[in-house]
């Protein structure tokens, strides 16, 4: 099909992504974004260019240029890849040019998730409750906000979405809607579950069709104003500029805690939403202390005199 442009199939694409595959809104929003970043430092190319691969890599060194991350460069990729391969299937294009375009490899270091000790949670949890650093009237969501994050391992936009029929205060759990509008129950701790029905109880007025958190004006919070709230309270609580602290590191912290303490990756898989069990097998290399322990039980040399 000679003469489209890079920009035609974009809408159609992410109609595709979010209907038929059910693609989370800020799921879209990212595609969006990487694929109008593409436009903008490279142009919008014809889609059928002889040149279309030499352009893709040079978007790529342009990414390097401008210090992106081997991650964000990745996920760039992916976002190409995507839409490339949804050009294919509908034979808007004849070959697909990411086909010999690579991913940059990155170390397993670099790939690991960054959490945080538990030193820092119970730091947090002691300087949130000090009403010299946080006394206003948002002081409490503050660290319903953190507690629930770390409790539950919910994504930002999950914590966002839920309402008050979601908790099961006599069994113990919070249902969840992650990506693709799937759902899954989480448990959650005794003393959070305690701290939100004190909450509730002093709220105006509230249905079991509201969302739990609120603004100061009654109105659901979007994952916007809790990034904002944690960069403050990354502030207040004088955390080094270099201590990454964001809403997606409290559930990277729950699930490494959780593995450190001995839970089955199986069992994380389960409450983290993860599709693959590889996805949450990071979380074991993120911990070699389990794997030292394990390794200390169950190794000849370490069980035995004879040798």
């Amino acid at each position: 099909m000679a003469g489209y442009k890079f920009s035609d199939f974009i809408d159609d694409f992410l109609i595709s992504k979010e209907v038929e595959e059910g693609c989370a809104k800020s799921t879209i929003k990212a595609y969006r974004y990487d694929l109008e970043k593409f436009i903008n430092l490279i142009g919008d190319i014809d889609l059928e260019s002889a040149v279309i691969r030499q352009k893709i890599r040079l978007f790529l060194k342009n990414l390097k240029d401008m210090n992106y991350t081997k991650k964000g460069i990745s996920r760039k990729i992916a976002s190409l890849r995507s839409y490339f391969k949804f050009l294919t299937l509908n034979e808007f294009i004849s070959k697909n040019p990411m086909e010999t375009i690579r991913s940059p490899k990155v170390k397993l270091e670099e790939s690991l998730p960054k959490f945080l000790d538990l030193s820092d949670i119970e730091n947090l949890f002691i300087k949130l409750q000090n009403r010299k650093l946080f006394n206003s009237r948002k002081s409490e969501r503050y660290y319903l906000v953190i507690r629930l994050l770390y409790s539950t391992m919910a994504r930002v936009s999950e914590l966002c979405n839920i309402k008050i029929k979601d908790i099961d205060f006599k069994k113990g759990y919070i249902r969840l809607r992650g990506k693709g509008n799937k759902e899954r129950i989480v448990p959650v701790d005794k003393r959070t579950l305690e701290l939100f029905k004190e909450h509730l109880v002093n709220r105006i007025s509230y249905s079991s069709e509201d969302y739990l958190l609120v603004n100061t004006r009654n109105q659901k919070l979007n994952p916007r104003v809790i990034q904002a709230d944690i960069k403050l309270i990354k502030e207040r609580c004088g955390f080094p500029d270099t201590k990454v602290i964001t809403p997606h590191v409290f559930r990277h912290t729950g699930a490494t805690h959780l593995r450190r303490s001995g839970m089955d990756i199986s069992e994380l898989q389960d409450i983290l939403g993860h599709s693959s069990p590889n996805t949450t097998r990071i979380y074991a290399k993120n911990d070699i202390t389990k794997i030292k322990q394990s390794y200390s039980m169950m190794h000849p040399l370490n069980n035995s005199e004879k040798f």
